[in-house]
């Protein structure tokens, strides 16, 4: 063999590896991307899911805060348990 046809196979060799090694960096670029398009997603997800669990918290101690109140307890007393207010008359209807 000639050191000409040495050099062109060394140079086709060295192609085919580049461009072996290229297509597998390309493959692992797209599976990189496809995963973290799905992962941001997920995020997109948990992060409405606790802006909604946020909500829910907040509505619950508003709720908890209102029955602390003196109106509630009243209210409450009132309509469930048939009392009334010091100084009040209690009519009942036939």
């Amino acid at each position: 063999m000639t050191e000409e046809v040495k050099r062109n196979r060394k140079i086709v060799m060295i192609t085919v590896f580049a461009a072996i090694f290229f297509v597998i960096l390309l493959t692992a670029l797209i599976t990189n991307l496809v995963k973290m398009a799905s992962l941001n997603s997920r995020k997109a997800q948990l992060l409405a899911e606790l802006e909604r669990a946020e909500q829910v918290i907040q509505e619950s101690e508003d709720e908890i805060n209102y029955r602390k109140t003196d109106e509630y307890v009243d209210a409450y007393a009132r309509e469930y348990l048939g009392m009334i207010g010091k100084d009040e008359i209690a009519f009942v209807a036939k």
